[in-house]
């Protein structure tokens, strides 16, 4: 299948360079053809119409002499001096009345050849037989001839008899010499009106054109031998000239109007160019669209057809059917492998669809993972257990992070196999406890890792349930207990205390100023405060219902009982930082004494063996919750050891000084969540602990 695509894309590349190739050659022979025809077009063009230019005012100059000789010739008084052949009368009659520059250029022959008026001209003989010949036949004409390397234009006009008889009387003729800035017309290109007598010299020909003698000459003798007027020729790359002969009565070459024309090329290459990349893109668009058609027939649309079978299949892998047979060559041997892949497909597909069925419909997670610890196949129930929702959170991911486990489990991993049967992950920072298997399996040329892991979060619920339920049946039993014995103890103490304060009062009225009698009473009463507190105490305990808790009273109440501990009593220092505005916490108020007594005894404990020895209470509110925030600067807690502060029968005082069951925190801990709220503790070795109870004020 490799063999023929690679085929199938070396022809197409092959076919597309040929064509490319020819198409590219062809459109640089077009072009090239193209410049040299624009070029061509855009001279001849241009030197036709100088061409046109000169010969139009060379008509106007003939016209002109004409017109000049018609008003002569149809004089009747100069033709009736002409007529007795009267010299002086002719000349009497033409300076009288007629402008004198006309008259200078004038010469009137008799029929008998005779010169009437005017000078003689030797030029005028060499034509006078043909002017003559002309004339008898009542034509008139003009043309130009070379006299003494120099151009001269003779117009001729005959006057014939004006009676009945056609008789030709005379012959009226101008001479005027011809130089080109005579023509008074505009032209952008070097021209020269030069004199011909059968070879140019470098003198007569423009300066641009001084090494092309010799082809001119040449050009100029082929046109007089084919009686051609007007020739275009291009000399080289940057010359053109154009080339008029003017011939004379003889049809002899008597004068060469040269133009001289500079070749711009590159002007015409760039308009040239222009039009070679528009006649490019055409034929471009029209290949490609051409091409593409044979191609899409040929190639493409078997090929997506193949492409549209593939998709089908991956995105609904149950609907594989073979494709018709019916191409031939490399497209057949790719519909042939297709078929044939279908067919080990399908028999894939539902292998994979039983273990998928298995997988996917187990309460436990599965997973793959490569030899980096990461994570590269799972199945719903991992995703389910992790808590995540999306494939791209866990692919790629390191196992232990994805789990928020504490310390890396590839690091624990002994041999082959490990089981964890009560482990505690962190996904998405909330704790569950799992049971995690890993088996460490051979693959390639590495190894890759499967593994399990099972969720019994509920199960350990269940068992903490279990035990929570047991202090709560301890603390109970503990506080009723104690409640019971004070209430029999104050009583106990009332009775005598009453007797005491009563005769010391006795004593006082008799003895007033016996101050050992005053301090007495003052003992008394601060007894009979303590024991009206702790009855307080313990009936406010004994009331098991919710209700609105000033939480500053109660722990000023807490604080008050810590006073028979001399230690504190003596040693610590108290901080008080109460918000006065504290909205009341509803709540059991023997719940949250005992939570605040557990942590303000703890702390007391820990300040023991310190050397600054402060306790800092202090309540607020936030985000509707009632914080009682107890730091103390203690000995602190060691790290490792505050995870498991909250625990039961876990105690930093066991093996000190042997007190301590482990419950105080614990019971804490369970108190504070059954309302919804939560404790945090931030606690360094030697410097101190900070407890936070953290509650709901509804």
């Amino acid at each position: 299948m490799k063999k023929s695509k690679a085929e199938l894309e070396k022809r197409i590349f092959i076919l597309f360079f040929i064509i490319t190739f020819l198409l590219v050659l062809t459109i640089i022979f077009i072009e090239w053809q193209l410049v040299k025809f624009g070029i061509t077009q855009y001279e001849d063009v241009n030197l036709n119409l100088t061409f046109s230019d000169f010969k139009i005012v060379q008509n106007e100059k003939q016209a002109i002499s004409q017109n000049k000789l018609i008003k002569f010739t149809s004089d009747i008084k100069l033709e009736d001096v002409i007529i007795i052949k009267d010299t002086k009368q002719i000349s009497n009659r033409l300076h009288s009345h007629y402008d004198q520059a006309d008259v200078n250029n004038l010469t009137i022959y008799s029929r008998e050849r005779m010169v009437l008026f005017g000078t003689k001209w030797d030029l005028i003989d060499k034509y006078l037989a043909q002017i003559y010949q002309n004339a008898s036949q009542e034509e008139s004409g003009s043309f130009i001839a070379n006299f003494g390397n120099k151009l001269f234009q003779i117009d001729y006009y005959p006057l014939i008899s004006s009676k009945e008889i056609i008789e030709l009387l005379a012959v009226f003729i101008i001479v005027e010499k011809i130089e080109i800035n005579t023509f008074h017309f505009n032209s952008e290109y070097n021209l020269k009106l030069v004199p011909f007598d059968g070879k140019l010299n470098e003198v007569q020909i423009p300066l641009a054109l001084k090494n092309h003698i010799a082809d001119l000459n040449l050009i100029v003798q082929n046109m007089s031998q084919n009686q051609e007027i007007e020739s275009i020729h291009r000399l080289n790359v940057e010359h053109a000239v154009g080339i008029h002969v003017l011939y004379d009565l003889h049809n002899q070459p008597g004068g060469i109007l040269l133009i001289s024309y500079f070749r711009d090329t590159n002007r015409f290459a760039n308009q040239s160019l222009l039009l070679f990349v528009l006649i490019l893109l055409a034929t471009t668009l029209i290949m490609i669209v051409l091409l593409g058609n044979w191609f899409s027939k040929t190639i493409l649309i078997p090929v997506n057809s193949i492409s549209e079978r593939m998709r089908e299949i991956s995105a609904n892998p149950s609907t594989i059917k073979p494709i018709e047979q019916k191409y031939t060559g490399v497209l057949g041997d790719m519909v042939a492998s297709f078929n044939t892949m279908n067919i080990a497909l399908s028999n894939h597909r539902k292998n994979m669809q039983e273990y998928k069925l298995i997988t996917d419909n187990i309460d436990s997670g599965i997973f793959w993972l490569d030899n980096d610890f990461t994570i590269i196949l799972f199945n719903p129930s991992f995703m389910k257990i992790t808590g995540l929702k999306k494939e791209e959170e866990i692919i790629g991911k390191n196992l232990s992070r994805l789990l928020g486990t504490k310390e890396n489990i590839l690091n624990i991993l002994e041999g082959y196999s490990i089981t964890l049967p009560q482990l505690e992950i962190y996904p998405n920072n909330r704790l569950k406890y799992v049971t995690l298997n890993l088996r460490r399996t051979k693959y390639d040329e590495g190894y890759r890792f499967f593994g399990s892991i099972t969720d019994i979060s509920n199960e350990m619920k269940q068992t903490k349930a279990r035990e929570a339920l047991e202090l709560e049946l301890i603390k109970s039993n503990k506080a009723a207990e104690l409640g019971r014995k004070v209430e029999g103890i104050v009583h106990n103490i009332n009775s005598p205390l009453n007797s005491i304060l009563g005769y010391a009062q006795l004593l006082k009225k008799e003895y007033k100023d016996n101050e050992d009698i005053t301090k007495i009473i003052d003992a008394g009463k601060t007894i009979a405060n303590n024991v009206k507190g702790l009855l307080t105490k313990v009936k406010q305990s004994n009331i098991s219902s919710v209700r609105p808790i000033k939480i500053n009273e109660l722990i000023d109440r807490e604080l008050d009982f810590c006073e028979h501990n001399l230690f504190f009593k003596h040693y610590v220092t108290l901080e008080k930082k109460f918000q006065e505005d504290l909205p009341k916490l509803n709540a059991i108020y023997s719940d949250i004494s005992l939570c605040v007594a557990n942590i303000i005894n703890n702390a007391i404990e820990a300040l023991k063996n310190s050397e600054d020895k402060f306790l800092r209470v202090r309540t607020y509110s936030h985000n509707n919750m009632i914080a009682i925030e107890i730091e103390d600067t203690g000995e602190g807690i060691k790290e490792r050891d505050i995870p498991k502060i909250f625990e039961s029968y876990f105690s930093t005082k066991t093996g000190k000084d042997g007190t301590g069951f482990g419950l105080g925190l614990a019971i804490t801990k369970s108190v504070v969540e059954k309302y919804n709220g939560y404790i945090t503790v931030d606690s360094k070795v030697g410097l101190g602990s900070k407890f936070t109870i953290n509650l709901p004020i509804k």
